[in-house]
């Protein structure tokens, strides 16, 4: 049904407000630090996103959609904090489920327990665990299942990367352990999405590496898929330090080859969904929210959060218990043009520095000759009147 709801009318309609209208940037974050949000100008969208995807798991219908709609649009101009949308988005699903049901009195306890049993049913027993990955391996996956030893990948060479990073006195430069045939899932659908888009973490993360590359080392390039915005700064690092030229080939050659893996295909937000009861003793206990003393629509918000956020996979999943959902649009073209003109002006200003710095070369050494020749013509004449004045 997920499907079905994107290729709306209303919704596509809402994707581009979402997109690039200023209101929608301005917003505050609350508490996202948990979550590892660094960036602010996609959660707008992928909260959306989001939205649509608890709405198809617990709707079977779309006869509710339009006034979902017009309660959302107001959600996220009312309110001026990500965190409050989102438990706004989960207590309208609530009221939402009550209207189904035709529920009048939600304080009755029979009420409540329908309510609940209805959200967990729909949205834990039958819901999913999600994989954010790089879109290049979406084929791979829809034809051979999900096999997290089988990834694609140049992981002996990055150990050898690291290697080189530590003659340099710089240690574990990628903090990812290679011989691990892991991967991680999470029930946070807006998770899955960074993940997505900055997959796989481990190499995204070395290149904005603020540490040892700079302040300014962040992922906006990597976002746009601009390989020369993304590598510059690794590029100054290794100049600054005075990596050898053959130690400087191998790591840009790497990069290189590891950036062409990952854009074999235009990226997207790719989502591997994965039906929770494939994951053993993974599932919510129901009586937690049962016994609960809390208002119904505080104990939806619970139900419709994240409880989950890692969870590790190192079984193979069959392609047919494999759903993949792919998201497009996933930054704006707003904010594409703001980091290409930042992108702009850092190589007018390292062009003037590296003008400035010939010149200096150049001309300032000619003007050290010059100060220095006048010195000692200086000194001889003094010498020279020196010794008139003394009869010599």
């Amino acid at each position: 049904m997920l499907e079905e709801l994107l290729i709306r009318e209303d919704v596509r309609n809402f994707i581009g407000e979402l997109k690039n209208n200023d209101r929608y940037f301005a917003k505050e974050l609350k508490s996202f630090a948990d979550r590892k949000i660094t960036i602010s100008n996609e959660l707008a969208l992928y909260i959306f996103y989001e939205s649509l995807y608890k709405y198809s798991l617990l709707f079977d219908e779309v006869y509710l959609f339009d006034e979902f709609m017009e309660q959302l649009d107001r959600l996220y101009k009312k309110i001026d904090n990500y965190e409050d949308i989102i438990v706004g988005i989960n207590k309208l699903l609530c009221k939402l489920i009550t209207f189904k049901l035709d529920i009048k009195d939600t304080k009755k306890s029979e009420s409540k327990q329908i309510i609940v049993e209805y959200i967990y049913n729909k949205y834990i027993v039958n819901g999913y665990y999600v994989h954010g990955f790089n879109t290049s391996y979406t084929e791979s996956i829809k034809e051979n299942g999900f096999d997290p030893e089988n990834y694609e990948n140049y992981y002996d060479k990055f150990t050898k990367l690291n290697e080189i990073f530590a003659k340099y006195n710089v240690n574990n430069i990628i903090e990812k352990d290679f011989t691990k045939k892991d991967v991680t899932f999470t029930d946070d659908f807006l998770m899955g999405c960074y993940y997505s888009i900055y997959g796989p973490s481990f190499f995204s993360s070395f290149l904005a590496n603020e540490e040892y590359f700079g302040k300014r080392s962040r992922q906006d390039g990597y976002l746009i898929d601009d390989y020369d915005v993304t590598i510059r700064y690794l590029k100054r690092f290794m100049s600054n330090n005075l990596f050898n030229e053959n130690d400087k080939k191998y790591i840009l050659d790497l990069v290189k080859d590891e950036w062409d893996l990952l854009h074999r295909e235009d990226k997207k937000v790719s989502l591997l969904l994965v039906k929770r009861n494939e994951f053993k003793d993974k599932n919510i206990d129901i009586n937690d929210y049962l016994n609960s003393d809390e208002d119904i629509y505080d104990i939806a918000d619970r139900l419709l959060s994240s409880k989950k956020s890692r969870i590790m996979c190192t079984e193979v999943i069959p392609k047919e218990n494999v759903y993949i959902v792919t998201l497009d649009a996933y930054y704006s073209e707003k904010n594409k043009k703001s980091v290409e003109d930042e992108h702009q002006e850092e190589l007018e200003l390292a062009k003037l520095e590296q003008d400035n710095k010939e010149f200096m070369d150049t001309y300032g050494s000619v003007s050290v000759l010059l100060i220095a020749g006048a010195l000692l013509i200086t000194l001889g004449v003094i010498i020279t009147i020196f010794m008139i004045i003394r009869g010599i």
